[in-house]
């Protein structure tokens, strides 16, 4: 329904309407624009123009797609899930994604050491990339509290390479810690679900994958981490014959 050069043109505000309808597809399919200008914090003309930009003449037509579309995927339950993850990995072979993978992978073979911090689910994974890097040789660390104070003095961090973990790159703990380690010298880089988010505007790298939350069973919603994973993965591939 939206392919992936289209997303890539969008701008914040339409980047937050696409990751509403694509995680809430039922319900869209039966809002009039005002609610879901209403859902999505935005006006009914920015959804318009978000319609536009996704090659759609009107509302009335993009509702009608996306009825169609939810026909088709009755008949494949995963659908939700897959259609996003299809759509994140087909992208993984374009030049820019393959540059910036490889310009962090440079970053980390140059650097002494590597701290990674993240919190909830994040946590979790910045631990696994942390213990995948020193499986690689690599001096790898994990900050597992992420409110701990600073170091009096100041410290020269230049040699160190700073992964930030964050789902909505908006976590206040995760951004202190970022700007701390970039003041002191450090290359940050940014894994984050929201390519617009404060985070993203301070790392020196970002490697996002703009998938939207799905709605879980007990009413709340969750985003897969799996883009997280091929990120760290495919970094940890990349700086092996480097090592």
């Amino acid at each position: 329904m939206f392919s992936y050069d289209q997303v890539q043109q969008l701008n914040r505000l339409e980047i937050e309407i696409y990751k509403y309808i694509v995680g809430h597809p039922a319900e869209v399919s039966t809002m009039t624009i005002r609610q879901l200008a209403d859902h999505s914090h935005v006006s009914a003309t920015t959804i318009l123009r978000f319609l536009k930009h996704m090659g759609y003449d009107g509302y009335a037509e993009f509702k009608f797609t996306l009825k169609e579309q939810l026909r088709q995927d009755a008949t494949q339950p995963l659908a939700q899930t897959v259609v996003p993850m299809r759509t994140f990995f087909d992208r993984m072979n374009l030049p820019d994604i393959t540059a910036k993978l490889h310009r962090v992978a440079e970053l980390v073979h140059q650097a002494r050491m590597v701290v990674l911090i993240g919190s909830g689910t994040s946590a979790g994974l910045a631990a696994y990339g942390s213990h995948l890097f020193a499986n690689f040789g690599l001096y790898s660390l994990m900050i597992s509290d992420t409110s701990q104070p600073h170091p009096v003095q100041q410290q020269d961090l230049s040699d160190t390479v700073f992964f930030a973990l964050s789902v909505s790159g908006e976590s206040e703990d995760i951004i202190e810690q970022s700007v701390y380690y970039r003041q002191s010298g450090a290359k940050v880089v940014a894994i984050t679900a929201s390519s617009h988010s404060t985070l993203a505007g301070i790392a020196d790298v970002v490697l996002t994958y703009d998938t939207p939350e799905v709605q879980a069973i007990s009413g709340g919603s969750t985003l897969s981490q799996l883009p997280v994973v091929y990120y760290l993965e495919q970094l940890a591939m990349i700086i092996q014959p480097l090592t």
